[in-house]
């Protein structure tokens, strides 16, 4: 009788220490990116389809290419490498990212016989299975085509100023979210629910110009948690007080969802709040599936000011050509 008990790779536990580890030794996982000037700071997408990643995967996708330098933002799985007449090089190491696998099935009982609903039909049960999925980026290949490299981008000389095309879109990303943003004296930037209204500083009062829209996209991500909008908890409820979990919660959901518009729009500034990595850290090591669910926020927050700005581009479009 073999003694030794079998434990099944907890991939939750896994994905989440990886971020603990980033956050305790002092560096942020969404932020990666920005601090090393030599890895892409695009979003990560599929070699073959194009398809972006999302949620916790551009995370852990950023996080590796900031460690190894990466300037490529395109990664491949060892078969579709070999199925394109190129290879993964020899000792190279997969980056783990994850694959949700919907999955339905019919509720049972304790002893294994289907619940009906009133009407005498199966109730259905639905759930994701998540599986890990190694991935490589392109660098770590050869033979692959080279079409399939982009050029990288020289060094902006001017990071703190902001192009006036990402300054328009900002505006009307705001337009489209329906949301008041006042520019007034003031030390700090924040939203206020009750108001739907973000205040901000003046731009004199930032670094640079970058920093002053860098924060503001920042507090228009807490917006989106309006209950007019998305109707996150953080926001809406109206019990986020400084330093309880809701609060952190959602400072988390804000900075990744930050940080994936600010990638959309090929913005060079992230704001960062180091005052809240330990209680990140403590939400994290509390519950295992909290970075996945924090991303899945920011995803959706990302997605909803993205669909605003693309709606807004649309409806102004359609105005200057009926004009």
């Amino acid at each position: 009788m073999n003694t030794q008990t079998q434990h099944k790779p907890d991939l939750y536990q896994e994905i989440t220490d990886r971020i603990i580890k980033c956050l305790e030794e002092g560096t942020v996982p969404w932020l990666k990116p920005w601090h090393n000037p030599e890895c892409s700071l695009a979003l990560p997408r599929n070699a073959v389809s194009g398809r972006l990643y999302s949620g916790v995967n551009i995370l852990l996708l950023w996080v590796a290419s900031a460690e190894h330098g990466y300037k490529q933002s395109k990664w491949i799985t060892a078969m579709a490498a070999n199925k394109l007449g190129g290879h993964v090089r020899k000792d190279e190491k997969a980056t783990t990212v994850v694959n949700y696998n919907p999955i339905d099935r019919e509720k049972c009982d304790d002893e294994g016989n289907p619940i009906l609903d009133e009407d005498g039909n199966p109730e259905m049960e639905h759930f994701a299975v998540l599986k890990r999925h190694p991935l490589f980026n392109i660098e770590q290949c050869e033979g692959l085509p080279s079409s399939m490299y982009e050029a990288v981008p020289a060094k902006n000389t001017e990071a703190d100023t902001v192009p006036y095309a990402l300054f328009a879109e900002i505006r009307q990303m705001i337009k489209g979210m329906d949301l008041e943003v006042k520019v007034i004296p003031s030390s700090r930037a924040f939203y206020r629910p009750s108001e739907d209204k973000v205040v901000m500083p003046e731009m004199k009062q930032f670094d640079s110009e970058a920093r002053f829209y860098g924060t503001l996209l920042h507090e228009m991500t807490h917006a989106t948690g309006h209950q007019k909008r998305l109707n996150r908890e953080g926001v809406a409820s109206g019990k986020a007080k400084f330093g309880n979990k809701i609060y952190a919660f959602e400072e988390l959901i804000a900075e990744m969802g930050g940080a994936f518009v600010c990638a959309h729009l090929g913005f060079n500034e992230v704001p960062q709040n180091a005052a809240y990595i330990e209680s990140w850290i403590k939400v994290l090591k509390e519950d295992k599936r909290a970075i996945f669910r924090a991303s899945g926020f920011a995803r959706n927050a990302c997605e909803y000011m993205m669909d605003a700005l693309n709606v807004q581009q649309q409806y102004e479009k359609h105005f200057a050509e009926a004009a």
